[in-house]
């Protein structure tokens, strides 16, 4: 579904990504792994179009997108999560769920002020309070954002993602800051979006979340991927184990 290949980006003297290649699998869950600063979010940031490489090529479903702007990217069918929430506290919950389709589908402002397209707004509030029952959480639906607690708005950021119906799904560090009991129920949703036709592709830092979940595992470190395969495979690859533990005899 989606082909990485040979990509690059230099900011001033430092490279960040070098020669960076790899395959997100149809219906799959990859994971990219690496030690802070191995450039995980850079490359997530180049592929949803709000940093241009310097070189190489991005392909999804075989249509070159390298480089296209944001918008363009999500129009043909890529969402994505933020590592550092994105929402507006000042907004309800359905409020900020609608930030994730207008921007898709861009509903007629002039019929909606006519009243003429009530049927798409009937289904954009049927698609809204379905994303808020998958991803549990429609309890909150009257409260603004900053009355929820941290959990829920991650689920939120969630939703909001799959509320265009995307093919692939970035996620960047879905579990970071979450408990344990909010952790099982994030595997569960994730293993429920795949079972919906969604691609995943996750940056994690919580190896017992990427091995529950992955079918494929890419490690990045300063820049450059260092190995790739199955969690099993990975966790016992002795470049891995350096770059996680600094082990120089591994």
């Amino acid at each position: 579904m989606l082909q990485i290949n040979q990509v690059s980006i230099t900011f001033g003297g430092l490279k960040a990504l070098e020669n960076v290649s790899f395959k997100v699998p149809d219906n799959s869950i990859t994971a990219l792994i690496g030690p802070n600063g191995a450039g995980k979010t850079t490359l997530f940031n180049i592929i949803t179009g709000f940093l241009k490489n310097n070189t190489g090529q991005i392909e999804f479903e075989n249509d070159d997108i390298t480089n296209l702007p944001p918008y363009k990217i999500f129009e043909k069918g890529i969402a994505r999560t933020f590592q550092n929430l994105n929402v507006i506290k000042e907004l309800s919950l359905p409020e900020n769920l609608l930030l994730g389709i207008i921007g898709k589908d861009k509903p007629s402002a002039l019929k909606s002020m006519l009243r003429l397209n009530s049927s798409y707004w009937n289904s954009v509030t049927e698609r809204i309070n379905e994303c808020m029952v998958l991803t549990g959480i429609q309890e909150w639906q009257n409260k603004k954002v900053n009355e929820m607690p941290y959990g829920i708005l991650k689920n939120l950021e969630m939703a909001r993602a799959i509320l265009s119906y995307p093919k692939l799904l970035l996620l960047d560090e879905p579990a970071a800051g979450l408990n344990n009991n909010e952790k099982e129920i994030l595997i569960e949703l994730v293993t429920k979006l795949k079972n919906r036709g969604i691609t995943i592709f996750m940056v994690e830092h919580d190896m017992n979340f990427v091995s529950t979940l992955a079918d494929n595992v890419v490690c990045l470190n300063y820049g450059r991927v260092i190995a790739k395969g199955t969690y099993q495979e990975i966790r016992n690859n002795s470049e891995v184990i350096k770059a996680y533990l600094g082990d120089t005899d591994a």
